[in-house]
């Protein structure tokens, strides 16, 4: 079986668990003494890639497949989820592996727990570092795909090659799914042959019919939405079967994660819609538009500045919310173990571009704007709001306050009934590099749900 020949070629090359120098870091030791011989052959490993969506869409299978009673282990950037780990399942992480030595800890826990499925996130560099090359994916899917999605480190045309690689040289039988949102029909055209392996898209109606593909060829479709501050009722067709969803997770955006999730759970021949949408009822996505309603106000916190801005202003649009807003930052350069490229000329320029872009949406969207910390390093923070803020350029009302836990209670003291603070860009991660050396332990959720006790809401 490829999976372990995969794993007995790592621990040669990193040496075994006796020899104590590289890998199994992350294994609980009482369950991996205690493990029993796993079916390798039973084994399922989903690998999911994408320019957004693709944790939340991760989450939902692996909480879909836990509720059906199945052993599955989830590796995102939002949670990860690994019984015969010692990494908290509460706390997020930058990329949920990207290198040889982590994918040999991952197995190592799989088989020491036993587990029936591994969900992975697959990030880009950890496509273009051939890591996932020999994992045998029983399902690979692309939640969407925007070009301009990591400029900062590929040109348009490098990241998109990077994602067709998932889909390209595939020597295990598998599926393939295909999100199609954000880019056109021949694009969508040139992924459906990139292999001989099955392919099962999904995507809107909408989108389908105005990038004029046959909405029928889709294996789920999401064909009518409804997003209120109650959350989301949904209307999709799988297999041409027409079925009602509903979830408390707020944001029209999360629509298509759910129809992503339906796809390839369709893909391992276990889909039950009716049990999917008891997962989705009350779930929860750690940091991704996670939602707090107290004394008349909406407290979100969430990764995506664009994304959400829409939705929000969507709910203004309607009457359903007052006013919008915001806590931001942004990072600064020159932290200790940071790639050399935070710190090249080209990666600065790129960066002020997005400062200049997403000031640019708060001007459209924010009725007021908290400018605080997030990742500064070895930058100043003042400097740093004080950019930001001329970008604004009067625009929008705003406020500098450089602590971060700070700038999240005043946001929320300050608000009035019927006004939405979102606090945005770091989701659930807690670690916040503040200077060239240090770094400090804050988490947004953590922050409001403390000043939420300490001003009785």
């Amino acid at each position: 079986m490829k999976f372990l020949k995969l794993k007995e070629k790592l621990r040669n090359k990193y040496q075994s668990l006796d020899n104590g120098k590289k890998g199994f870091k992350r294994v609980k030791s009482k369950i991996f003494e205690n493990k029993k011989e796993m079916n390798a052959d039973n084994l399922k490993i989903i690998g999911i890639t994408g320019s957004a969506g693709k944790s939340t869409t991760a989450l939902i299978v692996h909480e879909y497949l836990k509720m059906l009673g199945y052993k599955s282990v989830l590796y995102s950037s939002a949670k990860i989820d690994s019984p015969a780990s010692i990494i908290n399942p509460d706390e997020a992480c930058e990329i949920s592996f990207n290198s040889e030595e982590e994918l040999l800890d991952i197995i190592e826990e799989v088989e020491a727990y036993g587990a029936d499925f591994l969900v992975l996130e697959v990030n880009e560099s950890t496509i273009e570092k051939g890591i996932t090359k020999e994992i045998p994916f029983a399902v690979r899917a692309l939640t969407n795909l925007n070009p301009k999605h990591n400029l900062e480190r590929y040109s348009d045309t490098e990241y998109v090659e990077i994602k067709k690689a998932f889909f390209k040289d595939i020597e295990d039988d598998c599926k393939c799914v295909l999100g199609f949102q954000s880019y056109n029909k021949e694009l969508l055209d040139e992924l459906l042959k990139l292999n001989d392996f099955e392919k099962l898209v999904f995507t809107t109606n909408y989108i389908a019919n105005v990038n004029g593909i046959d909405p029928n060829m889709a294996t789920c479709l999401l064909t009518g939405l409804e997003s209120t501050l109650d959350g989301l009722k949904l209307n999709i067709k799988v297999k041409g079967e027409k079925y009602k969803l509903e979830s408390k997770l707020m944001m029209s955006y999360n629509a298509l994660n759910f129809v992503g999730a339906i796809t390839i759970l369709e893909a391992l021949d276990i889909l039950d819609v009716k049990q999917f949408e008891k997962c989705i009822y009350d779930i929860n996505i750690p940091g991704r538009a996670e939602v707090f309603k107290a004394n008349g106000r909406l407290i979100v916190v969430d990764t995506h500045l664009p994304k959400m801005l829409e939705c929000l202003k969507s709910f203004k649009d309607n009457g359903l919310i007052s006013k919008i807003k915001v806590v931001v930052g942004s990072m600064g350069h020159g932290f200790k173990t940071w790639e050399d490229r935070f710190n090249s000329e080209q990666f600065k320029e790129i960066h002020k571009e997005n400062k200049k872009f997403a000031m640019g949406l708060l001007k459209q969207y924010a009725d007021f704007v908290y400018l605080t910390e997030n990742d500064n390093a070895a930058e100043n923070v003042l400097d740093i709001c004080l950019e930001l803020q001329g970008y604004l350029e009067g625009d929008v009302a705003s406020v500098i306050v450089e602590d971060r836990k700070d700038a999240i209670s005043q946001a929320i003291v300050e608000s009035k009934e019927g006004d939405v603070i979102f606090i945005s860009g770091r989701g659930n991660r807690r670690v916040l590099c503040n200077t060239k050396t240090t770094m400090k332990l804050l988490k947004d959720s953590e922050v409001v749900k403390e000043t939420l006790i300490k001003i009785g809401w």
